[in-house]
């Protein structure tokens, strides 16, 4: 069973340089050979494969001027490729089509295949050397399979891919089944009744604003200007670290369950803008903005994903179901009407007169539908 963790990496000032000029590499490379793919491509129809890009990488080294190369790690090169023609796999089975990297991006990273070694608190990365590191937990033990240095909003990280044991799984087979209902107004409801709230973030969020504001008014290129990039990018990372691990904890503690039911939603077709122009914005437009912005905000994708990992790596499952109607119906007798739904938190069956908080309500339709079917819930038809 694969596991990844992420520690925080203290490189002093020479091997801060090294790990910039090796993200520099890897980026140069990986937009080279995107480059030279679709050039190949478009002008005469030809497909060039992962290994040829390798290959024309080295014959790169032996070139005076991009003789530079020779510096970055190669395995870290060959990764990169493989990084690419990944995307490029993607894009064939309905992804988006691969983009070019930017050096302006919040985050840039490279990885290690292998020859990684860790001992005590310190991390040896080929052509870096011994990097102290923070947060490495004494439990985590197997055999590294992949290393992510990155470089984000002014620290060093490490995400560090480990093949642990399967003996050293905790398995869960105790037949119990949830479903869970994500919202706007709580994060998670599910159907036992639990209803978890959203993180508070109105200091970090009203902090972020206020830095956001002093930046805009620092003279670009001026070391005002840097420092302030450097507080707004921090206080960025502590709401996203904040968020990941409120999700982790939360994840965790429903990944107990040997059956999680939830509804597939079809997060980007939710967060589509609503036209309107800029001279005059439409009230619909401004309401849809605030809405997408909580739906971000609320990481449904996240805890979905982080959610599935978890329960499989316990033998449980996720199970997706169709999200339609199930706010909509009465979980007593089945009756649909959008009359159902009094407020965002209030349910009562205009049929039977169930009452019920609306959310609990939909979590116990979302879990009907993943043990007896899409259909299970939908008695009645209006």
């Amino acid at each position: 069973m694969l596991k990844a963790q992420k520690v925080r990496l203290y490189p002093n000032k020479e091997q801060q340089k090294i790990i910039s000029s090796q993200i520099g590499g890897v980026r140069y490379v990986y937009n080279r050979a995107l480059a030279l793919r679709k050039f190949a491509y478009s002008k005469f129809g030809l497909k060039i494969g992962k290994f040829a890009l390798i290959n024309h990488i080295t014959k790169l080294k032996k070139r005076e001027k991009t003789s530079w190369l020779k510096e970055i790690d190669s395995q870290a090169i060959q990764q990169s490729i493989g990084n690419m023609d990944r995307a490029y796999q993607h894009f064939f089975k309905g992804g988006g089509y691969p983009k070019f990297k930017s050096r302006h991006h919040s985050k840039q990273s490279y990885q290690y295949p292998q020859r990684v070694k860790i001992e005590g608190n310190n991390l040896f990365l080929p052509k870096v050397g011994w990097v102290k590191c923070k947060g490495l937990r004494k439990e985590f033990v197997g055999k590294i399979k992949t290393v992510t240095v990155s470089y984000e909003a002014y620290q060093y990280h490490a995400s560090i891919l480990v093949d642990i044991k399967e003996k050293e799984r905790v398995s869960s087979h105790n037949s119990k089944a949830v479903g869970i209902d994500v919202g706007v107004s709580l994060v998670v409801a599910d159907s036992n009744g639990r209803k978890v709230k959203p993180l508070d973030l109105v200091k970090e969020l009203s902090k972020l604003r206020t830095k956001a504001q002093q930046l805009s008014r620092k003279k670009k290129g001026s070391k005002n200007r840097a420092k302030a990039k450097m507080r707004l990018a921090k206080i960025n990372l502590k709401i996203a670290n904040k968020r990941k691990d409120f999700l982790h904890k939360l994840s965790k503690q429903y990944s107990e369950n040997q059956t999680v039911v939830v509804e597939d939603l079809k997060i980007k077709n939710m967060t589509k803008a609503t036209k309107g122009t800029v001279e005059k914005p439409s009230k619909n437009a401004s309401a849809k903005r605030a809405l997408n912005r909580v739906i971000t905000q609320q990481s449904w994708g996240l805890f979905f994903e982080l959610l599935e990992y978890k329960l499989r790596g316990r033998g449980g499952q996720l199970i997706k179901v169709d999200p339609k109607f199930t706010s909509q119906t009465c979980n007593e007798c089945g009756h649909i009407s959008k009359e159902n739904r009094k407020s965002q938190d209030k349910f009562v069956c205009t049929s039977c007169g169930h009452s019920a908080n609306a959310d609990i309500n939909a979590s116990k339709n979302i879990l009907a539908r993943g043990i007896h079917g899409n259909n299970a819930s939908l008695k009645i038809a209006v």
